[in-house]
């Protein structure tokens, strides 16, 4: 296989995932959507069905008006005007995970709206430490499973499970090495591949996204040196499906060297340690966490510098969503300690799916400059 046979196929799958659902339903495969990461997918493959990401890419926004304030992220915003459009309309269900207000209400409105499809939400606390959270949590997984097993007609296999945790353990190696290399080779290894590897994982079935991930890093010298010359940014914030900000920092000389992303770092950080519900579970629960769920007063904080330290980072870009309340709450104190450690940041607020003005290529630019 050739690089260019990669970055095609990472690129069509990121830009396009409703192609890559239809192909599947071709396939006679069954598909559930998924709105947040914290949806336990190896369940869902292990029972026989492709999760598939869900993360809205309408253009316009008119008909999700109707059902939700101009002052709702536009992520739920768009995925309701596409759900309204029928554009996935070959999902065989979806599912939720209690996360953010928003995200909730998206929930109840798409099920009062579409009442014959199979909608389900796994509650997961937003307080992840301690034996209380995780018997919640391990008691939702296993009610969430039941309602799963009732939609196939058939109990979870413990085989199968295995061979599912081993996929999706596998695709978050691959991934951290995707992330790796790039350090060392940012020219065939462009920031925005970093988000569209993440993003064609979430969407393609894991096997086959394993082989291209692993066809394709088998081409580079993992012992080569990092690249010095490249300034390193990294990025803080919920979801994101816009290249732009990765385009620009190499284009600037620098590089997206790191995120803390749900469609980053933050999907494929911390391996399932035994293939059982529980262990999927404990998985959940143990990862890096997002502004929607906490440990302690800190947690994150430690988290973020923990990285910025490991990565070498120059500066950091929080990058968030407009109305993203549980991010917006974060950001005073993360700020604080991160530039409390000597480390600029900037924020930068955008729209799902809306082309970014001009703005957005001189902040870029002049953030380099300074950090350089």
């Amino acid at each position: 296989m050739e690089r260019a046979d990669f970055i095609k196929f990472v690129e069509s799958v990121s830009r396009n995932p409703v192609e890559q659902i239809n192909s599947y339903k071709r396939q006679e495969r069954p598909v559930f959507g998924y709105t947040c990461s914290y949806v336990p997918e190896e369940l869902i493959d292990a029972m026989g069905i492709i999760p598939v990401r869900m993360l809205g890419r309408a253009q316009t926004i008119q008909s999700a008006e109707r059902h939700f304030q101009s002052y709702c992220c536009s992520q739920v915003r768009s995925l309701m005007e596409e759900f309204i459009d029928g554009v996935y309309a070959s999902l065989d269900g979806l599912l939720f995970a209690h996360t953010c207000d928003t995200m909730q209400q998206f929930h109840d409105i798409y099920k009062k709206n579409f009442p014959k499809a199979f909608v389900k939400n796994i509650n997961f606390p937003s307080r992840l430490d301690g034996d209380i959270p995780y018997n919640y949590a391990l008691a939702e997984t296993k009610r969430f499973l039941k309602s799963v097993e009732e939609f196939t007609g058939r109990p979870l296999s413990s085989d199968s499970l295995k061979e599912s945790v081993t996929a999706y353990n596998k695709n978050r190696t691959l991934l951290e090495k995707l992330y790796g290399l790039h350090l060392k080779y940012p020219g065939e290894i462009p920031s925005r591949l970093l988000l569209q590897s993440v993003i064609m994982s979430q969407c393609v079935d894991k096997r086959e996204a394993n082989k291209w991930l692993e066809q394709f890093l088998s081409s580079f010298d993992e012992k080569a040196p990092e690249d010095a010359k490249r300034k390193r940014i990294m990025l803080v914030g919920s979801v994101n499906i816009n290249e732009e900000v990765y385009d620009l920092a190499d284009e600037f000389g620098a590089m997206i060297a790191d995120d803390d992303m749900c469609t980053g770092r933050r999907y494929f950080s911390t391996q399932v340690a035994e293939p059982t519900v529980e262990g999927v579970t404990r998985r959940y629960l143990s990862r890096p966490h997002c502004a929607a769920k906490h440990r302690d007063v800190h947690s994150r904080e430690r988290w973020l510098l923990e990285l910025i330290e490991k990565r070498s980072i120059d500066g950091v870009i929080f990058l968030y969503l407009k109305f993203c309340d549980p991010h917006c709450f974060d950001y005073p104190d993360l700020r604080k300690a991160i530039e409390g450690k000597k480390v600029p940041t900037q924020l930068i607020e955008m729209e799902q799916s809306i082309a970014q003005s001009g703005q957005l290529r001189t902040k870029l630019q002049a953030f380099v400059e300074m950090i350089s």
